[in-house]
């Protein structure tokens, strides 16, 4: 059963966990595993599944802008290619997108991490811009949630 617990003081200390997968597996395909510490609204969860914490998701606001950055990433390889992301992705949206005050999620996925791109279109994000950042092919994707 999946879950989204909020990130908190309590239960930040799990993001350890979560680093040492970063430098070991996720880097090839994450530029970063924490939201922007500049964002002014931000709804940010652990991913859990049978009591297990998995991953994180979270959707980032700044001010100026009229979309939030989402984020998210299973860190636990046995719970990868089960359509957990899928379920947490729509399960934050759903429940955080117009909360944070838009209608609008932008994402930045690598060009090379497939399956994610797959995800994200299976939600019913769309390409909106590719370009190349330090050397990396990213696409931005967009979903308007109406």
């Amino acid at each position: 059963m999946l879950e989204l617990e909020k990130v908190c003081e309590s239960n930040l200390n799990q993001y350890k966990e979560y680093e040492k997968a970063y430098e070991t597996d996720l880097k090839e395909y994450q530029s970063r595993i924490y939201p922007s510490e500049t964002a002014e609204k931000l709804c940010w969860y652990h991913i859990k599944c049978d009591n297990n914490y998995i991953g994180a998701v979270w959707l980032e606001k700044e001010t100026e802008n009229d979309f939030a950055v989402l984020g998210v990433f299973i860190s636990d390889e046995a719970y990868r290619n089960k359509g957990i992301g899928t379920e947490a992705i729509n399960k934050l949206l759903k429940n955080d997108l117009q909360t944070i005050g838009t209608e609008k999620a932008v994402l930045r996925v690598r060009e090379n991490n497939k399956r994610a791109v797959a995800c994200y279109n299976k939600i019913g994000f769309k390409e909106t811009k590719k370009y190349i950042k330090n050397g990396i092919e990213v696409i931005e994707m967009t979903l308007i949630q109406k």
